[in-house]
Parts: structure tokens; sequence; C-alpha cells
């Protein structure tokens, strides 16, 4: 076996790997290539001699697996959606995947959204920036002042709606500032709520007693406009608005107009509706709104986890046990 490596991989992890066998690595980020033509892949495979294929962004379907004889695939994503998993496993072919690689890097990103937004950073910083005179005005500096003087996340409720992974992760770090925290999610279990802490509520319960939201949801059909104008209206007069997930949970139309009319004191988003997001976007140009672009995941950390979870599972399958992280467990019973 030799295995043909796309994904930003840590150079350790790399080195265990070449222990069991051949590497040859293509960082997609510095090839500035990723294989969505089935054929091209195929032909790079054949080229190197390689049947173990580790990616990030690659498409790796039926088309590949009918081109070229693969033994294993490594998918460096939280879901493994790039790979199809039913294909792999009626060929025998095991997919490693990493789940919740990048859980400790969004809970991060979503904690300083919250610090950012109800202290006025964003607005303090520009502020300094700017130019003014040496002496400004007593009036404007006092203005300016009021203007950039925030709130507390002491004492404070936050909503959290998905508790997965990374809504745990952002529960426990909220927690520590004195913050009371309720959450949604129909798929969590009752022992995660109740050994964090956390108050299990309905949707609309946590709409409704939240002084700050903040999403983690996955991107399926079921999360589609899960919030809307009707939930949207549920929120508290001056709430904060916090997505670190998928832009398409959230009915764009409804959010802008909550902002804009000051129903919702402020969002801060690192997903938008169109990305790579432009400077003029809607959102963007709202004083009250904070956007970066798509880069809750994206810590040099994450790279260390999810390169260690593949090889971790490369090893356990060669020898013989079940990996941890399994997408297509099904291809035990064709071992």
């Amino acid at each position: 076996m030799k295995a043909f490596v796309t994904a930003p991989f840590a150079p350790d992890q790399l080195k265990r790997l070449q222990k069991m066998m051949p590497v040859h690595h293509e960082d997609w980020r510095e090839t500035k290539n990723i294989f969505f033509d089935a054929a091209t892949f195929a032909q790079r495979l054949r080229e190197e001699n390689c049947d173990v294929v580790i990616a990030e962004a690659d498409e790796i379907r039926k088309d590949l697996f009918d081109l070229v004889e693969i033994q294993m695939v490594g998918a460096c994503r939280g879901t493994p959606v790039n790979v199809d998993l039913e294909e792999a496993a009626l060929r025998g072919i095991p997919v490693f995947y990493t789940p919740a690689r990048n859980a400790e890097a969004v809970a991060d990103m979503t904690l300083c959204f919250i610090l950012m937004v109800l202290r006025h950073i964003y607005p303090a910083i520009e502020w300094v920036k700017s130019e003014r005179p040496p002496v400004p005005d007593a009036n404007e500096f006092i203005t300016m002042y009021d203007a950039m003087t925030g709130i507390e996340l002491y004492g404070r409720t936050v909503g959290l709606i998905g508790f997965g992974a990374i809504g745990q992760r952002v529960a426990r770090r909220v927690a520590a500032f004195g913050a009371r925290v309720v959450a949604h999610d129909p798929y969590a279990s009752e022992e995660v709520f109740q050994d964090l802490g956390v108050v299990r509520h309905s949707l609309d319960g946590v709409l409704a007693e939240a002084d700050i939201l903040s999403l983690h949801v996955a991107d399926v059909p079921a999360t589609k406009d899960l919030i809307g104008p009707d939930e949207i209206a549920m929120m508290k007069q001056g709430a904060y608005f916090i997505n670190t997930a998928r832009a398409a949970a959230v009915n764009p139309d409804a959010l802008y107009q909550a902002l804009s009319s000051g129903h919702l004191a402020a969002a801060a988003l690192d997903v938008l509706w169109d990305e790579p997001v432009r400077a003029d976007d809607r959102f963007v140009q709202l004083p009250n709104v904070i956007a970066t672009p798509h880069l809750g995941g994206a810590s040099r950390d994450v790279i260390k986890h999810q390169s260690a979870m593949i090889v971790d599972g490369i090893e356990a399958w060669l020898r013989g046990d079940r990996p941890a992280h399994l997408a297509n467990p099904d291809v035990l019973a064709r071992r």
C-alpha cells in the first residue's frame, strides 16, 4: 500500500504514517488543486502508484472507485460528505474520518464573538485607529465612550441551538464566565445536559430566554431556515446573535430586518449566504455586525487533530482492531 495525501497534514503524523506505508503528500493549499474530476484524480493515483487516499476536499465517489483500486480512505472532515460511504462499504473500503476535529477552534471563535459584541470591541478598536483631534471635544468623547460601553457576560443567559461537540464546548466556556446556559437539541442525551449543568429547552424556550443566541447545527435539510421571521420575533429585544455554524440555518431577510430595526442589538457572523464574503455584502455594511470569512475552524491545531485521528484509524485497521472513527461500519462485515 501507498498513501496519496492531499489534505493538510502534520509532519509528525506523516512520519507515523510513513512507518506503515510509503506516502506521497500534495497539500491542496499549496498545489491549489482540488480533485473534483474522477478521471484526473485516478490518473494521479496511478502515476504515484497509490491505493490509500487521504483527502479533505477531493471528491471520492463511485466513479473514482470504478477507475482505480483503493484500499482505504481517510476523510479529514467532521462529516465525510465528500466520500460515497455506501459504495466504499460495498467494496470493502474502510473510510476513516475526523469528527469534532475543529470543535475547540469553533468554540473559541464563538466565545470571542460573544465577548466582542457584548463589549463593543470592534467599534472601540476602530475609534482608537481613527483620525481625531489630540484633545477631542468633551461632548463628542462622552458620546463615543457611552456608545462603546458594553455589558458583561456574567449573569446573562446564553442560548445554544445545537448541543453537539461544539455546543457543549461553548457551554463550558461561557459557564466559566458565570453565564447561565440553556440549549435545544433533540438528539443530545439527557446525561450531557445534566453533566454540564445546562437547562434543556424547546427551540421556542431557548429563543425566548436567550440574551445571546448561538447556532451550532449541522448543514442538513432539516435545519434550513430554522431561524426565520417567527423565531427571531420570539427573541428578546436587544438580544445578540452569533452564527459560527451555517448561514442556511437562518433566513437572511429576517435577520437583516431584525438588525436594521434594532430588535437585535448586534450579530457576529462567521458564515454568510454569499461566500467568499464581499465588502459590499449588506450584512458587512451594517454597523452592528461583525463578519469574518468562515474562519471558525481554521486553527493550525485542527491540522494536528485531523492528522492524528486519520493515522490512528489506519493503524487500528492494519492491526485488526476496529477504528474509533469509522464512517462506514458496514465494511466490517466484508473485512
